[in-house]
């Protein structure tokens, strides 16, 4: 595997983000065909010293190929415009991650399609903690959800879960705020460059926060790049599946039957990522079943794709089911060293013993999967 941490290979990390950047600077090229190029492709990608033009026609993929025959298309060009990319995030101290290196997020590789290219702000090592958790839910919570999303999130961070969310105001906010309150590290995926000015502008101090005290800001947009405006909706859906993504379970805190939490949720539960959300039947000072605002946590509780959180109990059983689904259906097991890590201070060297692109497959239809056999 390659590692830009490894002194024989220092260039090759570089080498192949901007061979992948270059990819995408290809017009008609999407995340789609670059990762089937990865997948398909990888023997040859970590056997050459050379990821040019001529080595990408060998690659044989017939997208690319129709992409590079284009009347006015300069491989050159775009690779010159990869590597002022990758210039960029240098100078601004970001790294960039592609799927062949450890320092990707185990994770994401159990998705059928992920990002072919992070761009982090922070630690990376944050994102393969050994247990993570994303908390998510509606922009305007109630009292309740303010109360117990914070407190909820201040106990997990403080066992040593690392909190992923979106950055979005209420929920997001308050499971960011609640890992901080604990001293424990958390993860803001974003839908804008992770170089600029965060959305919404009025969680940039907490975005600082989060970078300070060990934890990182993602984002699969390249530093630099101006976001179109037609763009930003597709960007803030992408945003919601990418953090039960980097999780072993979503817990929302509240929301409708609408909204962005349930493009995360519905995302999680097609990958079979553990699902919960707080359920208030049993309190009386709130009109669970009545009050829409909580219309999805009802739905998803009574159509069973959602665990019930109401107390210590219900939260201990979601803990195991969380560990389940780490350690059987994602397959990721980690080290004696890793295990023994101390995750809470961000001075573990946890990383996941099983789990890597060359695992990946392609199947007929298309879809990624994993193969250990």
């Amino acid at each position: 595997m390659l590692d830009s941490h490894d002194p024989d290979v220092p260039c090759a990390d570089r080498m192949l983000s901007t061979f992948i950047l270059t990819l995408k600077e290809l017009p008609g090229v999407g995340p789609k065909t670059i990762l089937r190029v990865l997948v398909n492709g990888r023997e040859a990608i970590m056997g050459t010293s050379l990821l040019d033009e001529d080595f990408a026609r060998t690659l044989g993929d017939k997208a690319l190929m129709r992409a590079l025959d284009r009347p006015g298309v300069s491989w050159n060009e775009c690779e010159e415009r990869a590597g002022e990319i990758m210039d960029r995030a240098e100078r601004h101290g970001l790294s960039v991650l592609n799927p062949f290196m450890s320092t990707y997020p185990r994770r994401m590789l159990f998705n059928q399609s992920f990002p072919p290219l992070l761009f982090v702000r922070g630690d990376v090592a944050s994102l393969n903690a050994p247990a993570a958790v994303a908390m998510i839910g509606t922009r305007n919570p109630t009292n309740v959800a303010v109360r117990m999303g914070r407190r909820l999130a201040e106990i997990l961070a403080g066992e040593g879960y690392v909190v992923v969310s979106g950055l979005a105001l209420g929920c997001d906010t308050l499971g960011h705020q609640g890992a901080l309150d604990a001293g424990g590290r958390t993860v803001a995926v974003l839908s804008t460059p992770v170089d600029g000015a965060v959305y919404p502008k009025r969680n940039q101090e907490l975005a600082e926060r989060i970078v300070e005290t060990g934890g990182a800001l993602v984002s699969e947009y390249a530093p630099g790049v101006p976001i179109p405006q037609r763009q930003f909706a597709s960007n803030l859906v992408a945003r919601d599946e990418w953090q039960p993504a980097l999780a072993d379970g979503v817990i929302a805190f509240e929301t409708s039957t609408e909204g962005g939490t349930n493009h995360a949720l519905r995302h999680a539960l097609k990958t079979k990522t553990p699902v919960a959300v707080f359920d208030y039947s049993t309190r009386h000072d709130v009109d669970f079943y009545g009050d829409p605002r909580f219309g999805g946590n009802v739905a998803y509780l009574e159509s069973g794709n959602a665990s019930p959180l109401y107390g210590p109990d219900t939260i201990e059983a979601f803990k195991m089911r969380m560990e389940q689904y780490r350690q059987t259906a994602c397959n990721i097991h980690w080290s004696e060293a890793s295990s023994n890590a101390d995750s809470s201070s961000g001075t573990g060297s946890a990383t996941p013993a099983h789990a890597s692109l060359e695992h990946v497959v392609v199947d007929q239809d298309g879809q990624m999967r994993f193969d250990f056999s």
